[in-house]
């Protein structure tokens, strides 16, 4: 798990009366009464009596969002889990947190700066009390105490070293070891020292609806700079894969053509879709054909059209897909699978710019660009001469490979987000919401199947959840964690296999229905399949 990734809606649950962070109730408070609390307790209490104790209700509350953290998520690094602390008060409202740096130094020690903007205890206190003389986050810095003292084991003391309070535009925040304070170790410890009042208030936020507005505003001034060809495509933080798609569309604007390779259900089509949008041809149509899901003679019919009476059903002249694709793109995706007699003639096209239907004479002059797709090695199929050599060179002008998802590891999280929200308006759902204990089991997850999976795996959950809060046992049972994950010392074809064999017995054999769970295309599947029969057959009999 990464700070970045923690979300407000997937760590709260709420019921009637009833708001809780995976067991341990909360209770949202109001500012402005937080407000008139904190001048109260100035008047009657002293300013420092009153900073203690507001320090130690933060502190407390620091330690308790640290046990939760500690409790629910397994976390990529010590520093990650640190981070997470701001990331809290930020989408606690609390803040608008940013970490400067982080450092744990072999010694022992610890070192963090952070930066409080639009801090709500400032606003308080400038609200009530007015300007002040001193540092006036004192919940704030008991928080980040509390909560990184909590998760090192020991003692790490924050301190304001300016405040919005006091002038500054914003608050900044400096937190060390005991030790690192040094002289001034003991005084920073008074802070944090024990009072005579002892209750502890559960939460503290600012108003959400404000927040969320400023989150919108933001949200869309980052849309706005954001190149439109972009606009559509699923978030993405993987730089291999942002890799792809700069490299998509610096070959957009060239009718060269492109060989998209990867494995099924990794996104080609949405690269293909991508040089499509930012190409020259982009106000033309985009065609896309499945060549493994025709027979040789349908798929040579397809691609090229034929004249009536050509065949037995050719009852009228019918243009074929590259005519379709006039002023457009064609994208011919598992081109590894066309046959022979068809590879020469998609050859002869792309050489000429020229097409025959099946059955004429005549040929007809196409402009479409041409995107292929595969998920086979098209070079060993050369070597086994089941491709043309000449038509792959043809094809691969630019090769553009498409990392599965386990090598992109932090797109998952985005990746389910964003479908998430497509499944919402498209299935009418009142939310849909990814529940905290379910995040690990996606990130943890091998997906075979890739994003068509996680996506088919999200629709099943979505309807499966009777109120739109996804849970493990809402995923299908080998990423919800109800059967052994994948991994251990197998090779990554054994687990695949394992998988399939799990998803095929859980459909009770139904190749199709199967396929739809996996996120493959029935063909590909089969071909899994076949492909393990004759390997299972040509192994010797035990003992021969």
């Amino acid at each position: 798990m990464r700070a970045e990734d923690l979300r407000l809606e997937e760590l709260l649950t709420w019921t009637d009366g009833l708001l809780s962070l995976q067991g341990r109730r909360l209770v949202l408070h109001d500012i402005r009464a937080m407000a008139q609390f904190r001048r109260e307790l100035v008047e009657t209490a002293g300013p420092e009596r009153a900073r203690r104790i507001l320090t130690r209700y933060g502190f407390f509350w620091g330690q308790n969002a640290a046990a939760g953290m500690l409790r629910v998520f397994r976390w990529d690094s010590t520093e990650e889990l640190l981070r997470a602390c701001f990331r809290l008060q930020t989408v606690g409202g609390l803040a608008k947190a940013t970490v400067k740096a982080v450092e744990l130094p072999p010694d022992g020690g610890v070192r963090i700066e952070a930066v409080w903007e639009i801090s709500a205890e400032s606003e308080e206190h400038l609200a009530e009390l007015g300007p002040s003389s001193e540092p006036a986050c004192w919940i704030l810095t008991g928080y980040a105490s509390g909560y990184v003292s909590f998760c090192l084991g020991r003692p790490v003391y924050f301190v304001e070293t300016a405040c919005r309070a006091c002038g500054g535009g914003s608050c900044s925040v400096l937190g060390q070891d005991e030790a690192a304070w040094g002289e001034r170790a003991a005084d920073v410890a008074e802070r944090f020292r024990p009072d005579d009042i002892r209750e502890k208030i559960e939460q503290l936020s600012a108003e959400l609806a404000s927040r969320e507005r400023e989150l919108s505003a933001e949200r869309q001034r980052l849309k706005a700079l954001e190149p439109p060809e972009r606009a559509g495509l699923a978030p993405t933080r993987s730089k291999t894969f942002q890799g792809v798609l700069d490299l998509a569309t610096r070959v957009a604007p060239f009718d060269t053509p492109v060989l998209i390779t990867g494995e099924s259900g990794v996104g080609k089509e949405v690269v293909a879709r991508l040089i499509h949008a930012c190409s020259r041809h982009a106000r033309g149509p985009f065609v896309a054909v499945n060549c493994s899901a025709l027979p040789e003679t349908l798929l040579e019919s397809e691609l090229f059209g034929h004249r009536a009476g050509a065949f037995t059903g050719a009852v009228r002249d019918r243009a074929g897909l590259f005519e379709e694709a006039q002023g457009g793109t064609i994208f011919l995706d598992e081109i590894g699978d066309v046959a022979a007699a068809v590879q020469a003639k998609l050859l002869r096209v792309l050489q000429e710019k020229m097409v025959r239907r099946v059955g004429e004479n005549r040929l007809k002059p196409v402009d479409a660009r041409v995107v292929a797709a595969t998920n086979k090695d098209l070079e060993a199929a050369v070597a086994a001469g089941q491709f043309r050599e000449d038509l792959l060179y043809r094809v691969r002008v630019v090769e553009i490979r498409v990392p599965p998802l386990r090598e992109r590891r932090e797109d998952i999280l985005p990746l389910a987000r964003h479908f998430g929200e497509r499944l919402r308006a498209r299935l009418n759902l009142p939310r849909f919401v990814l529940d905290s204990t379910c995040l690990d089991a996606l990130q943890a997850y091998g997906w075979p199947g890739n994003v068509r999976e996680l996506e088919n795996a999200l629709e099943r959950a979505a309807i499966l959840s009777e109120d739109g809060r996804i849970t493990p046992e809402h995923l299908p049972a080998p990423i919800g964690g109800r059967r052994p994950r994948l991994g251990g010392r197998r090779s990554l074809a054994e687990a695949e296999r394992e998988h399939i064999d799990i998803v095929l017995k859980e459909c009770g054999g139904n190749k199709s229905q199967a396929a739809r769970v996996l996120g493959l295309s029935p063909t590909t599947l089969w071909r899994k399949l076949t492909a393990w029969e004759r390997a299972a057959a040509r192994q010797p009999a035990a003992g021969s």
